[in-house]
């Protein structure tokens, strides 16, 4: 492996200003001190996933040649560089009456490099690409939406990705330590952990509704393909021909009867607070699932999720090929029927595109905030997370358009034998369109039936619940990085919090919660790509373009181009500027009534109300003027490699020594 130090060498004048000093300095003494810190900090270096049977062993294995490389830099750097550069300004803990920030020795890291690629794609196969949005998209646009989806990709998915793996990589702590970086916006962390548990708390009925398909597909007669179940109406029907021209009235099909028992909406069910047990099930199924992944150490759960995503990959191209050999699909059809828009409406078409670059780019970070950052935090410290992040990326592309055109087969087959769904089946919720139009298509296969259908649900299965353990990663972690007290009773803290989210869950299996859980994405939405913004403004406004840059380029050992930080600062906060006003556009006024729309703002405002008061929090704790504190609350304090060697290099070569700042500080005051 070419040698970290070397590069950071060649790369040293890109991010640093050379400033003439004189040798007095920097004192003999406070070298000496500054030594014996570093000295100290190598216990950081433990991995709780690793033997160690020696003092030694705690040693970052490159001390030998983090020395000679130190000696070969110190010889060619001029002797202006390094710990009195003021084209950094830093402030420490004490100058803002805090406890310093102390890493958690036992977080742990990914066994290999590529669990964090498996990690962040392990929720891909999820409902989203199969749902009523990627069916609106291909209807309206058809091929011309991979334009505006490319668009979201390069201009908001990649960008935050890249964004939140180098905080996450960088500093190695969760959504709130992270803001380190910026310590009066740390507010955004404890904004972001409120989003995820509102989005765990809903969650987990995603995850159980295919739980429960898939095992009612293990039945020697489909539930859904029957007319024969205590759920059925008197208008019951399993008929598989229909036509648009027909005015027969289509009676109600088995298939859409056994969803709304599922959600629990039909009409003979009065009371709001009805359970449905299906799903009560699945949700405590859902949760010790995960209790069980996430009480493990960091590389089994980065295992468990390699594999999953590799199961989830086979699973997937072995139906998506049995789809198309079953309808007999040709490359003619798809072409001509597939990859045209069937509504004529140019204004359909705009606003499908729009969808497509807004909505369906913001899968690839997850369905919660601060997944990738999470994710980030585990790996290695110089790994170049720059090509996985592409490799993610083309991923989700490939797989979302496998995802659409199984969307628009699925549709043509239900028109062909059941109805036309937007006119004959009465339910309306986001999660309909899989639930009855998939539900049917594999039930209706000629061979295996109920194993094509298993094999469907079960997928869909597997990709919500590593949706919900990142998410409880994310939770969990964000909190154990900050309060020190909580890592001595991580297992206890951990079962507490799963049985607190399980019967919070439970609110959601009855007849109301599943009308609340119609609306609430959207409000995830709107707090997805407010937190994003938030993201991108601290990392290279507050914190600042040539540090942000630097750090970059000190992580990963290469040259970070000016044209990718000209995209972060100004095409990506436009672009997210856009993204908001369309959906907070959309949102407010495609729903005429108030109720959904005011739950949404409810929730919009308890989320980031942590925000505003934190900021107050944190400059009343600080001291001096208030120019003084606002100063201080807006400088990075603790912002280092969590790494002894790493943390050595970097503040040698970008004046960051906090330990001298502090000897100042305290000789100043005696």
């Amino acid at each position: 492996m070419k040698s970290f130090y070397t590069e950071a060498k060649n790369h040293l004048s890109n991010c640093t200003r050379i400033i003439s000093v004189s040798d007095e300095t920097t004192t003999p003494a406070a070298h000496q001190n500054y030594k014996h810190e570093l000295e100290h900090e190598h216990e950081y270096e433990y991995d709780c996933d690793t033997d160690i049977t020696s003092t030694e062993a705690t040693m970052s294995p490159h001390a030998e040649h983090y020395d000679n490389g130190m000696q070969r830099l110190s010889s060619s750097t001029p002797s202006g560089l390094g710990m009195n550069n003021n084209f950094i300004t830093s402030t420490t803990t004490y100058d803002t009456l805090q406890r310093p920030f102390k890493p958690d020795k036992l977080r742990g890291r990914w066994s290999t490099a590529a669990d964090f690629y498996f990690a962040c794609i392990s929720h891909a196969f999820g409902s989203v690409i199969f749902s009523e949005l990627a069916l609106y998209v291909s209807v309206c646009a058809g091929a011309w939406a991979l334009l505006p989806y490319l668009c979201g990709i390069l201009l908001y998915a990649i960008p935050i990705f890249g964004i939140q793996t180098f905080l996450g990589q960088f500093s190695t702590s969760g959504t709130i330590s992270v803001f380190r970086v910026a310590p009066i916006f740390k507010g955004i962390g404890y904004s972001i952990l409120l989003h995820n548990l509102v989005s765990l708390s809903y969650y987990a009925v995603i995850a159980s509704v295919p739980l429960v398909y898939a095992v009612n597909s293990l039945y020697t007669v489909i539930p859904w393909m029957s007319c024969n179940n205590s759920w059925n109406t008197p208008n019951c029907s399993t008929h598989n021909t229909y036509d648009d021209y027909d005015e027969v009235e289509i009676y109600p099909h088995a298939s859409e009867e056994y969803f709304r028992y599922i959600i629990r909406s039909e009409e003979s069910s009065d009371h709001p607070l009805t359970i449905s047990w299906p799903i009560l099930g699945g949700i405590i199924a859902v949760w010790l699932l995960t209790l069980a992944i996430i009480l493990k150490r960091v590389t089994f759960i980065g295992k468990f999720l390699r594999c999953t995503s590799l199961l989830l990959i086979t699973l997937f191209i072995a139906i998506f090929v049995h789809l198309l050999m079953y309808v007999q699909i040709s490359w003619e059809t798809i072409v001509e029927d597939y990859m045209e828009p069937i509504l004529p409406d140019r204004r359909e078409v705009l606003m499908a595109g729009i969808k497509a670059a807004v909505i369906m780019p913001m899968w690839l970070l997850g369905p919660g905030c601060g997944s990738i950052l999470t994710l980030a935090s585990h790996n290695r410290f110089r790994q170049d997370t720059e090509k996985q992040m592409y490799w993610v990326a083309i991923t989700f592309m490939i797989i979302t358009q496998m995802g659409t055109l199984c969307t628009r087969i699925a549709l043509d087959h239900f028109e062909d034998h059941v109805a036309l769904l937007h006119f004959h089946v009465n339910e309306e919720h986001n999660m309909r369109f899989i639930y009855i139009c998939f539900a049917y298509l594999f039930s209706s296969f000629n061979s295996l039936p109920n194993f094509w259908s298993f094999l469907f649900f079960f997928m869909l299965f597997l990709a919500e619940l590593s949706a919900v353990i990142v998410q409880m990663m994310t939770v969990l972690r964000a909190l154990f990085d900050e309060f020190e007290t909580l890592r001595k009773i991580k297992s206890k803290f951990t079962i507490g919090l799963t049985m607190l989210m399980l019967p919070v869950s439970i609110y959601f299996c009855t007849k109301q919660g599943f009308q609340h859980l119609h609306v609430l994405p959207d409000a995830a939405l709107v707090t997805h790509l407010s937190i994003s913004i938030f993201l991108l403004f601290v990392s290279t406004w507050i914190y600042g373009r040539e540090r942000f840059q630097c750090d970059l380029q000190f992580m990963l050992g290469k040259t970070i181009s000016n044209f990718k930080i000209f995209l972060l600062r100004f095409l990506t906060p436009f672009f997210l500027g856009f993204c908001i006003g369309d959906v907070i556009y959309s949102t407010y006024t495609d729903d005429e009534e108030n109720p959904p729309c005011l739950i949404i703002v409810i929730i919009q405002c308890l989320v980031f109300v942590a925000v505003p008061l934190y900021i107050v929090y944190k400059i009343s704790r600080s001291r001096g003027s208030l120019r003084q504190r606002v100063k201080q609350c807006f400088s990075p304090h603790d912002w280092h490699p969590v790494d002894a060697d790493n943390r050595r290099f970097y503040e040698e070569i970008m004046g960051t020594s906090e330990m001298l700042v502090i000897l100042s500080n305290e000789h100043e005051t005696c």
